[in-house]
């Protein structure tokens, strides 16, 4: 298993905060007839494992769930000024929860594209009223199943 590079743990790492710009990343699935399928997620639904080795998710999105039922796959996009990750990924562990897929994710294969321009992430700005909307206390309390999950 590879470790997800540290450049990209520092950009995935930690809970936003509110009244902050933060980036969107898109996370990529396949669809039944073989297409891809974007959502974006954010620092609240995406957290490196303490040691790197995997990448935890919280997923919302019923169509993106069903996928990575499905395929067990997914794909990560993340953008660090001049360089843009390719993420692969395959779902090595999950907790439903409600309307929450949580997911551990493998990284099988990385991408680093950079042809020295400056690159601009999709970006949007947290308030008190999104971090109630998305439930941010349910990500951060599904994160921590996840790494109960992967201690047993």
């Amino acid at each position: 298993m590879q470790s997800i590079p540290e450049d990209l743990v520092n950009l995935l790492r930690g809970f936003p905060t509110v009244n902050v710009l933060e980036q969107a990343f898109p996370f990529l699935s396949t669809d039944p007839n073989g297409f891809p399928h974007s959502a974006l997620l954010s620092r609240s639904e995406l957290e490196p494992s303490t040691d790197s080795r995997e990448l935890m998710a919280v997923v919302a999105s019923s169509r993106t769930k069903a996928n990575l039922r499905r395929t067990r796959t997914a794909g990560l996009i993340a953008v660090d000024a001049k360089v843009c990750h390719h993420v692969k990924l395959e779902v090595v562990g999950s907790v439903p929860e409600d309307d929450v897929l949580g997911c551990v994710l493998a990284l099988t294969e990385h991408t680093r594209d950079d042809i020295g321009i400056s690159l601009k992430p999709i970006m949007f700005r947290t308030s008190s009223s999104l971090a109630m909307e998305e439930n941010w206390s349910r990500s951060r309390a599904m994160f921590d199943r996840l790494r109960e999950l992967r201690v047993k």
